[in-house]
């Protein structure tokens, strides 16, 4: 089998061999064994890794694909792949809420008339918020600490939101997925408040059709995590007689 200099892996993505070093210490290869002159000894299997690490980086964070990585190099392929379909999930459920908000504010827009409120049974708590927006309860209190929004309080002091706050705050999460510094969420939800769409609009339709862009980046980095399970496949990588 060959051997790989370090600097033959990373040369075509224009880094250097320490990136690789650095690569194998937080998991994303496997351990490379050390030769006679104690210089670490890469085969095609470190070089797909770290291929697929960084084909993988266009559609998923570099947590994202730490976690898929590190789960095939101990060869579990099975939770890695599923791994990879729930966070192009997310970023498909991350679009459609997004598409819902926007088309609420192009309705709001075109019959000038506020968001419609989303319906809910009474008041709701953090916990039932937290869940209907998939978000901890602790990244809400965050928001609330910054200002973006303020919780209704009852006679026993107890914060609860109705369907018009709920509407608010699923604007605030397409906002903060667009990767929006909290002065900017404020001011973004200040013209929504005054009726200001025709501004707002055209910032969060530029966010609809970049959420969409990453959901293609998202598919291609699937692709390559494939390639690389079959090619560890064909490899019997996987197998006990591998180890």
């Amino acid at each position: 089998m060959r051997i790989y200099r370090g600097i033959e892996i990373t040369r075509p993505f224009n880094l250097s061999a320490d990136m690789l070093r650095k690569y194998e210490t937080w998991g994303f290869i496997p351990s490379a064994p050390r030769g006679k002159n104690n210089y670490r000894q890469y085969t095609e299997i470190h070089k797909r890794f770290f291929e697929a690490s960084r084909l993988m980086m266009a559609g998923y964070s570099w947590t994202e694909v730490a976690k898929m990585m590190r789960l095939v190099v101990n060869k579990d392929r099975e939770a890695a792949i599923m791994l990879a379909v729930e966070f192009q999930a997310e970023l498909v459920k991350n679009y459609k809420e997004s598409t819902l908000v926007l088309e609420q504010l192009q309705s709001a827009l075109s019959s000038q008339k506020t968001i419609s409120n989303m319906q809910v049974d009474g008041h709701v708590t953090y916990k039932e918020v937290s869940k209907r927006l998939a978000l901890p309860i602790s990244t809400l209190r965050v928001w609330e600490q910054q200002e973006l929004f303020e919780a209704n309080r009852g006679e026993n002091n107890y914060r609860y939101f109705n369907g018009a706050l709920l509407n608010k705050l699923f604007i605030i999460k397409l906002l903060r997925l667009s990767g929006m510094g909290f002065d900017q969420c404020r001011e973004v939800l200040k013209g929504i408040e005054t009726k200001n769409y025709r501004e707002i609009l055209p910032i969060l339709q530029r966010r609809i059709v970049d959420m969409r862009d990453q959901i293609n980046k998202g598919l291609k980095s699937l692709g390559a995590l494939n390639e690389l399970v079959t090619y560890l496949e064909g490899i019997h990588y996987f197998s006990e007689s591998s180890e």
